[in-house]
């Protein structure tokens, strides 16, 4: 009875803390706070998830310690710097089409978009639908599964490791489709709003606290439907994974890619999470960002080369 208490007093806890970020996010607008220190939205959703990851124990939580200078060194790469360079490589060729082709700097006027209300729930459906097939085709393409299978090699959903990702892979998910509805038209004020919200619950996802979502699961991929996705063993009837929406979880079940098992009323977890072929994490940043591209140096290249000039008849 003190455990099913304990599980249902949990289950405010993420709706609490999604409209209080939300409720920040939207009064800080535009305050010094967003120059003064970039991303401090993203940087506070992490500190109230590590927070909240010791006050709820999750009882299969694995330690991260060893890993913890790659995730901080991901983490930075990608909140500070890759969103800059894929900016910097991918605008000047986005502006160039409604320049080029239809005279002006943006494909619509704000205006012709509707009112801002509408725009809103564009830009959120917009966002989550085009991510949630971006992540499935990154689990689908051969080259794409490269890139992103370092982010599923880590051995546990915590908050250090949720920016884990190569760069060319967290720009297509979470970058790419943010610049391109720059250039749509849409009123900036929707922009400013509702992309830092889109990205609430997706960054929560990666919370590693023990914390019941009931329906909201339903709704919003929350860390109970996301460690599925991050399951070592892929449920079966599922080809690659489940559980692909970023910020939604309706996509995948109006989809079919939706999974989150019951038992006697309780919501299961899966009993490992890792790589689905059984690859270890990888502590090294350079290796993760290099060993995709086929830029990272292997042990014994060398002589592995010698070797075969000698066996070379001739």
């Amino acid at each position: 009875m003190n455990k099913a208490a304990a599980s249902d007093r949990s289950l405010w806890i993420l709706p609490a803390v999604f409209t209080t970020l939300a409720a920040l996010r939207i009064l800080a607008k535009g305050q010094p706070l967003d120059h003064w220190l970039p991303k401090w939205d993203t940087l506070a959703m992490i500190l109230v998830m590590l927070v909240l990851e010791r006050v709820f124990r999750y009882s299969r939580a694995v330690s991260q310690r060893s890993v913890l200078p790659r995730d901080i060194a991901s983490t930075l790469v990608n909140l500070y710097v890759t969103g800059f360079l894929t900016g910097l490589v991918l605008l000047p060729l986005l502006n160039y089409v409604p320049e080029h082709y239809l005279g002006r700097k943006l494909v619509f006027a704000p205006e012709q978009l509707g009112p801002v209300w509408l725009q809103f729930l564009l830009v959120l459906l917009l966002v989550s639908f085009v991510r949630y097939w971006i992540h499935r085709f990154q689990h689908a393409n051969g080259f794409l599964w490269k890139l992103h299978s370092y982010h599923h090699q880590v051995q546990d959903l915590q908050a250090t490791n949720t920016y884990v990702s190569h760069p060319i892979d967290f720009a297509l998910r979470n970058v790419l489709v943010f610049l391109v509805l720059g250039i749509i038209g849409f009123d900036p004020l929707v922009l400013v709003v509702a992309v830092p919200l889109s990205n609430i619950s997706g960054t929560f996802s990666h919370c590693g606290a023990s914390l019941k979502a009931g329906l909201l699961s339903y709704v919003l991929v929350t860390p109970e439907v996301h460690r599925w996705h991050h399951s070592a063993h892929v449920p079966e009837g599922y080809k690659y994974s489940c559980n692909y929406g970023v910020e939604f979880s309706f996509w995948d079940i109006l989809f079919g890619t939706f999974y989150l098992p019951q038992k006697d009323g309780e919501t299961l977890q899966p009993e490992r999470i890792g790589h689905p072929s059984g690859n270890a994490d990888e502590p090294n940043y350079l290796k993760l960002l290099f060993t995709p591209l086929g830029l990272y140096p292997r042990k014994g290249l060398k002589g592995a080369s010698a070797d075969r000039e000698l066996k070379s008849p001739g």
